[in-house]
């Protein structure tokens, strides 16, 4: 991806997150700020309106150093465990939930002496990670994303968490926990479209680098291989029907 994409993807991620912790945020604190908008003080309104803007890219920033960990890991863990890769994702997944669940949440739920205003986070984040996961491999046909996916949206997020659950003030953990998971779907499904649109117009441009070869060589090789194994399942396929079309005629013979 150029620069150029990669600069848009970066200011629009925390554009997003300005936005969506400023939208909350206003809901949420209505008492405290939103209704200085409604009694005609615009000075309180907009100084508490600024500091959720920059609290709002704070979480955005969060999100990214996350995705960019999660770009560096994925591939790392696919070296070191190969096939086995995705069942370490699904364990780490769920110690993520257990994790959410009950050594976090419950506990300062406990404490708090409010456990279903703290429960429902866990439930936010694995039922938006199903759903964003579905959406991403429903997007990419034969790629196999949903469980990579699954992992960023719950475990990654999980982790990005800590830091904003210490708190007794459940306002704090609505504006964070909405703009997290709003920022992790948005760099999760929208990467794939900037990096073509990079492609794109560095074709156009005649531009060609060799690591644009490079990956288009990997790409046109993965397509070879699932294309050798699709015809080789299909020649077991037909093998094993013969074979049994064979043992049902022999059988027919010994029984006559």
């Amino acid at each position: 991806m150029t620069s150029k994409y990669l600069v848009r993807f970066y200011f629009r991620t925390l554009l997003l997150g300005m936005v969506v912790t400023a939208i909350v945020s206003l809901v949420t604190e209505y008492q405290n700020v939103t209704r200085y908008l409604l009694e005609g003080q615009f000075g309180e309104f907009f100084a508490g309106l600024v500091w959720f803007l920059g609290y709002g890219l704070l979480i955005a920033t969060v999100s990214q150093v996350a995705f960019f960990i999660y770009l560096f890991l994925h591939p790392l863990g696919m070296g070191i465990f190969k096939k086995l890769w995705p069942y370490v994702q699904l364990l780490l997944i769920m110690y993520a939930v257990f994790d959410m669940f009950y050594v976090r949440f419950y506990r300062v739920g406990v404490e708090a002496g409010q456990v279903w205003s703290y429960i429902w986070i866990p439930i936010l984040v694995i039922v938006s990670g199903f759903i964003v996961a579905r959406w991403k491999d429903r997007e990419s046909p034969g790629t196999q994303l949903f469980i990579p996916a699954l992992f960023y949206m719950i475990f990654m997020t999980s982790v990005t968490l800590i830091p904003f659950i210490t708190v007794e003030d459940t306002s704090w953990i609505y504006r964070s926990v909405f703009t997290l998971i709003i920022c992790n779907a948005f760099q999760l499904l929208m990467l794939p479209k900037y990096i073509e649109a990079s492609e794109k117009e560095k074709a156009e441009r005649g531009r060609v680098t060799k690591a644009d070869i490079n990956e288009q060589k990997r790409t046109e090789r993965e397509r070879e291989q699932m294309a050798q194994k699709s015809k080789e399942k299909s020649q077991v396929k037909k093998r094993n029907a013969l074979n049994y079309k064979n043992s049902t005629r022999q059988k027919d013979r010994h029984g006559k």
